[in-house]
């Protein structure tokens, strides 16, 4: 009732067969429509060409790689402008009036003549001016974050186009010897 003998179960296997591998002879995969789905989306390329968990990998691959990215990316521009805010606010609090209406020596090259001088004597004590501290502290992890979320999108978004061209090539030639 419902169980089916050996030779049942061969000759069901033996038609799966044929039917198969006439699908593969008469239905070619075309290795440029799965590049150009790739590209498009990674992942999608598989997914033509009949791979859907191969094709749903690249996709999360790629889209936890943007995250990271974007992630990193704001965070960093959160700290640098975080820091440097900070530092700006201590050295105007220090006591440099803003609502002055005294003119504002310039050198020839057109630089505030005070700051010009400040640089110059920090730099000749061996101390940090503002623009050397804040171009020194970047936020190492943001910046690593962001890395590897590049890392995963590019990466990710190559092989997905590789893998689908020599998949779909695999399939042509694997129905072709049937």
């Amino acid at each position: 009732m419902g169980i089916l003998n050996e030779e049942e179960k061969a000759k069901i296997i033996e038609e799966e067969e044929l039917r198969a591998s006439v699908r593969r002879k008469y239905e070619q995969k075309s290795s440029g429509a799965a590049a150009v789905l790739s590209v498009l989306c990674p992942g999608l390329g598989q997914v033509y060409n009949g791979q859907f968990g191969k094709g749903a990998m690249f996709f999360i691959t790629v889209v936890v790689g943007l995250v990271l990215f974007v992630w990193g990316l704001v965070g960093t521009i959160k700290e640098v402008r975080a820091f440097a805010s900070g530092y700006r606010m201590s050295t105007v609090s220090e006591g440099m009036s803003i609502s002055s209406e005294e003119p504002v020596p310039l050198t020839e090259e057109g630089f505030v003549m005070e700051e010009f001088e400040k640089e110059q004597k920090a730099k000749e004590e061996g101390k940090q001016t503002e623009k050397e501290t804040i171009s020194k502290y970047i936020p190492k992890k943001f910046v690593a974050m962001a890395l590897v979320g590049l890392i995963l999108m590019v990466g990710g978004a190559g092989i997905a186009v590789k893998d689908a061209i020599k998949t779909a090539k695999r399939f042509n030639q694997a129905g072709l010897k049937a």
